[in-house]
């Protein structure tokens, strides 16, 4: 098959001198290849490259294929010309970025200083794997070694210094460095770079913490062009002797937009945990008994609400690029999902306590859907096992051994039904106990019905899909088996694994509370539309010796009911706009179970009485009660993120009307429920 030569040149006006030259003698020069050439010309000079002050070497001299691309079997995948764009075979000058799965510091420390040189150039990444579609972008590189993403780990002690060389490689742009600097510190330093140069910089590491670096090509980039936080790594600063046995998980964004006709996600994105999509990230096998401690660093700007499957992790720490905050024993934060800000740090552990195949993700559903992966990618999957997410999700199998779980009681049995009330995609979807029935009074969503479990006791939950399209149901927060998780095709344990429910079919899944909560479940499969259609609910666990009362227990979950909603009318608070208004009398605790399972956004809540804050007290996080040390009387709760639950209780002085407002980032909106108090 030959080529078409197409050369571009740029002069110092800005504008571009087309030549072309026909190589093709196997291809038709049809109207549609030069739409196609047409298109990908405009993409190149849309995209905001030019406003960065950089150009993408060798497309001054690019070739475009006309023919499909091959797999490794024969068959053809599809291909989307954009300058961005590699695929397997394609001609390159430019090195492969690497996966850093972050085990090995660079550099090499002499006379207590980390002698270190670093490099920032062009490469071509594949997220994925060497023989699947990738992206060509800036990364950085110890000198003398593949670049990598996330870029090389430093890693020193305290008492050591750092003596950094940076080369800037770029031709057409100056680069910013941050995080090259004494920790902790409240003012960030910087080192420009201008093309073509290198910079050296010395500093003492200061006090032992998790941090991060990060660089900046240009003058930055408007968040509508994309992101290029690829180029953010670790910053380790261990205690004198070295810290207990960690893994450091790294997070990083690259995105750029694309024509919607070329590609529905108007994005070509890579979003890694050290340097890998789902599922290919890095397996992590702790055996039964280990005490796991991971560092997380999101060097990205976007949150990530980050879950653990089966398992409570404890918050060790939380921080930024400056500083570390580590919480004192007795007053680390045990949680199934800690919602991590843009450019910031957490350290963590936990006991891997029963085996089976388990995850640690992102819960926001858009960082792990299957709709992230590049043009083509799919084309490499296996018939029938189609990847259902992508992106920020690491596994964890766990080697056989015991399990902590305990059963108390007689076994109960609950039949759970997940309908369609709308035909397609779109359609509206919804939990029942009854076969067809409608969830709420008024409406076809959500959310599913309040399942009220007790601790320890067996109970088997058999789920009908009467749906046209496959689901499953994750049991969010609870300590469980894992063939019970909910995850299809990957939770696993005892031989048997969670299934995709098909149409028509069912399956019992088995569950056995291990503590009182406030926990959700929900749909675990195309995540986005199942949640925005109605497959969640709330999930209520009591001690093992107490009785629920909704009279003075009180549950507020939210969703959507659309991918993008724009009002608060297209969120759902308890399945609708407003809430109902309550009667309680002074003096009389209640008890108030927040749950966030959008696919995006945060919340929180305020009670207020004429206009001025009342205080309440926070007392459980993701349905694990706080010791008294860690209760809080507030008059305002922090931001809660998706996959998030938090329990506060509220007991009024004074008899009057009382207004709780439940507050949301989705829209910049709230809801309002008004509380009358009697004497």
């Amino acid at each position: 098959m030959g080529i078409l030569l197409l050369q571009l040149f740029f002069n110092p006006s800005g504008n571009i001198s087309i030549f072309i030259s026909n190589q093709l003698p196997d291809c038709i020069m049809d109207k549609n290849f030069f739409f196609q050439l047409a298109l990908t010309l405009f993409l190149f000079t849309a995209v905001g490259y030019k406003k960065q002050g950089i150009t993408i070497p060798e497309l001054q001299r690019s070739y475009l294929s006309c023919g499909p691309g091959i797999l490794a079997d024969g068959a053809a995948f599809k291909r989307i010309k954009h300058p961005r764009l590699v695929y397997p075979g394609d001609v390159s000058a430019l090195p492969k970025v690497l996966p850093n799965d972050n085990r090995t510091p660079a550099g090499k420390i002499k006379n207590q200083v980390l002698e270190l040189e670093l490099e920032v150039l062009w490469g071509d990444f594949f997220p994925e794997t060497n023989d699947r579609p990738g992206l060509r972008l800036v990364a950085i590189a110890e000198k003398g070694k593949a670049p990598s993403i996330p870029g090389p780990l430093i890693r020193v002690e305290e008492g050591q210094s750092i003596h950094a060389s940076i080369h800037n490689t770029l031709k057409d742009s100056s680069i910013t460095v941050f995080g090259f600097q004494t920790r902790p510190a409240t003012v960030t330093d910087s080192l420009w770079i201008p093309p073509g140069a290198t910079r050296d910089v010395i500093f003492k590491a200061g006090e032992p913490g998790t941090y991060l670096y990060w660089i900046q090509l240009g003058k930055g980039i408007d968040p509508d062009d994309g992101e290029e936080e690829q180029l953010g790594a670790a910053f380790i600063i261990d205690p004198r002797g070295g810290s207990p046995a960690d893994r450091v998980l790294v997070m990083n964004i690259f995105s750029t937009p694309i024509d919607t006709a070329l590609f529905a996600n108007g994005y070509l994105e890579s979003l890694t945990i050290n340097g890998r999509s789902w599922p290919f990230t890095e397996r992590m096998r702790p055996q039964v008994g280990d005490t796991v401690r991971w560092r997380v660093i999101n060097s990205s700007n976007r949150n990530h609400p980050m879950h653990l499957h089966g398992f409570y992790y404890d918050v060790l720490s939380l921080g930024n690029m400056l500083t570390d905050h580590p919480f004192p024993a007795g007053m680390r934060p045990a949680v199934v999902t800690e919602t991590m800000r843009g450019q910031t740090t957490m350290n963590m552990q936990w006991v891997a306590k029963r085996p089976g195949k388990w995850l640690f993700h992102c819960h926001l559903s858009f960082h792990v859907s299957s709709e992230l992966r590049l043009p083509g990618a799919r084309d490499f999957d296996q018939p029938g096992h189609e990847e259902h997410m992508a992106g920020l999700v690491t596994g964890i199998e766990i080697q056989q051994g015991s399990s902590d779980l305990l059963s108390k009681g007689n076994a109960r049995k609950i039949d759970l039904y997940a309908n369609q009330y709308a035909p397609g995609k779109g359609g509206k979807y919804g939990f029942s106990f009854l076969d067809g029935q409608i969830p709420t009074e008024n409406q076809f969503s959500a959310p599913g019905p309040l399942l009220i479990l007790k601790q320890y006791q067996p109970t088997f939950i058999d789920v009908f899909n009467h749906l046209t399209v496959p689901t499953s149901v994750h049991w969010h927060g609870l300590e469980i088996e894992s063939w019970s998780d909910g995850v299809p095709g990957w939770s696993s344990s005892d031989g048997r694994t969670s299934p995709a429910i098909q149409p028509g079919e069912d399956f019992t899944y088995r569950l056995s509370p291990m503590r009182p909560g406030s926990f959700i479940y929900h749909s675990h499969l195309d995540d986005v539309h199942q949640l925005t259609s109605g497959l969640y609910g709330p999930m209520i666990v009591i001690g093992e010796h107490e009785t629920y009362d909704p009279k003075t227990d009180h549950f507020y979950i939210s969703s959507w009911k659309n991918t993008d909603p724009l009002t608060i009318d297209e969120l759902e608070m308890n399945g609708g706009r407003y809430l109902p208004e309550t009667h309680i009398r002074k003096g009389e605790s209640h008890r108030l179970r927040l749950m966030n399972i959008g696919p995006a956004g945060m919340m929180y809540i305020r009670i207020l009485k004429d206009g001025a804050p009342v205080p309440f007290t926070f007392i459980a996080k993701d349905g694990a009660d706080l010791p008294p040390a860690q209760q809080e009387i507030m008059l305002k709760s922090p931001s809660y993120g998706v996959g998030e639950t938090a329990d506060f209780r509220f007991t009024p002085q004074l008899p009057g009307t009382y207004t709780l407002e439940i507050i949301t980032n989705v829209v910049k909106d709230h809801w309002v429920q008004t509380w009358v108090v009697r004497s």
